[in-house]
């Protein structure tokens, strides 16, 4: 029992960085067929900031 919480609060954080990655991924598409600057630019930023989040973190679980 203590394992798999030790284990979400471990892979945790990587899966929200990773979600809101994905998230801004999907927002720089949807805003760039749409012709939408505001939306494409917040997508960009959301995507940038969930990698960013994401890749040090996967680097140091291992």
């Amino acid at each position: 029992m203590i394992r798999n919480i030790f284990g979400f609060i471990r892979f945790a954080p990587l899966a929200l960085f990773l979600t809101i990655a994905i998230v801004g991924l999907f927002a720089v598409l949807i805003g760039s067929l749409a012709g939408s600057v505001e939306v494409t630019e917040f997508g960009k930023l959301a995507a940038g900031g969930g990698s960013l989040g994401f890749l040090p973190g996967f680097f140091c679980q291992f």
